[in-house]
């Protein structure tokens, strides 16, 4: 059977991740950490022999998958998909949780719980994001050709695809799901039913490397 491995890789930090402020399509750049995660993603994938790159074009993104296309070595060029940029958060975007449940009667705590449940003013529904999502990522699995592609996007995206993948209740999920900056979740999809090879790998960030998961999947 032929396999298509794609590693989803969530963008470095920015400052905004730093002061735990929601950033949605609030164009960030990385900060200098976020700068150093993505070079240790390089690093990581250098050995890999990545056939396709892609990325959401925010920049958090676009750097992040930048950095992976130098240090791999292959001559890959990272390929923009926009509909792989986070959710549209509205007026929530650039406050944190508290400031959030100060200016709307406490309504991070209910997202938190029930994020489709919340509306958000002036943000994109649950719905489209997710669907906007699944186009994209049912464009990449159609196209790529058997081997290593890394999909370079940010932590709401990669919670959607996995939601999808697992036949998850997104909401259920979201709040249980941690995944950090720089952290790599791994899917391979063949003719059959595609699988979760592993979730939120952030070993390449700690010194020294740890080795990748191993076993069954």
């Amino acid at each position: 059977m032929k396999m298509k491995r794609c590693y989803f890789v969530r963008h470095g930090q920015t400052l905004w991740n730093g002061q735990n402020r929601l950033q949605g399509h609030t164009d960030q750049p990385l900060s200098p950490l976020g700068q150093q995660q993505a070079l240790r993603l390089g690093e990581f994938f250098a050995s890999t022999h990545v056939q396709g790159i892609y990325t959401s074009g925010l920049q958090r993104s676009l750097q992040t998958a930048h950095a992976i296309a130098s240090g791999n070595g292959h001559g890959v060029s990272p390929q923009v998909e926009h509909d792989l940029a986070e959710m549209h958060l509205g007026a929530w975007e650039g406050l944190t949780p508290e400031e959030i449940d100060a200016r709307f009667e406490g309504a991070y705590q209910q997202w938190r719980t029930r994020p489709s449940s919340v509306v958000i003013p002036q943000a994109e529904q649950v719905s489209v994001f997710r669907g906007r999502v699944r186009n994209a990522v049912e464009r990449i699995a159609s196209t790529i050709g058997e081997g290593e592609h890394v999909v370079v996007s940010h932590g709401g995206v990669i919670a959607a695809v996995l939601a999808d993948l697992l036949g998850a209740d997104y909401d259920h999920l979201l709040r249980r799901l941690r995944l950090d900056n720089a952290g790599i979740t791994a899917f391979e999809f063949g003719t059959g039913t595609p699988h979760v090879l592993w979730i939120n790998f952030t070993g390449h960030l700690q010194a020294p490397r740890a080795p990748l998961p191993g076993g069954w999947y």
